[in-house]
């Protein structure tokens, strides 16, 4: 079990109980969502209808990429993990420069 904290002085809230780090990660995109901030999970098929190789041309799909995070903004592209960890989520948040912790419990 898990508890998500936001750390964001503008968005109060308290601690959110998940049972996994997927789930975490589910829930901090949430937030994301609700402050205007989204962070978009882009598929393959996506990528082409939502016209990100303008934001990103030198971005390469891989054959290991299946998807990436894109801000709303379109200014941050990172690949999605294909495994959701504690390492994996902590980089994302930190790569996303978000306010959020996640602690065991």
């Amino acid at each position: 079990m898990l508890k998500v904290f936001n750390k964001d002085p503008h968005f109060m809230r308290d601690a959110i109980k998940v049972d996994n780090y997927a789930d975490a990660w589910d829930i901090i995109c949430s937030m994301q969502q609700r402050l205007g901030k989204d962070i978009l999970l882009v598929s393959r098929e996506t990528w082409k209808d939502l016209r990100l190789v303008e934001h990103f041309p030198d971005f390469i799909w891989t054959d290991d990429v299946k998807a990436v995070y894109v801000n709303s903004d379109k200014t941050l592209i990172i690949s999605a993990p294909s495994k959701y960890n504690r390492a994996n989520v902590l980089k994302l948040i930190k790569f996303f420069g978000l306010h959020y912790s996640i602690r065991e419990i």
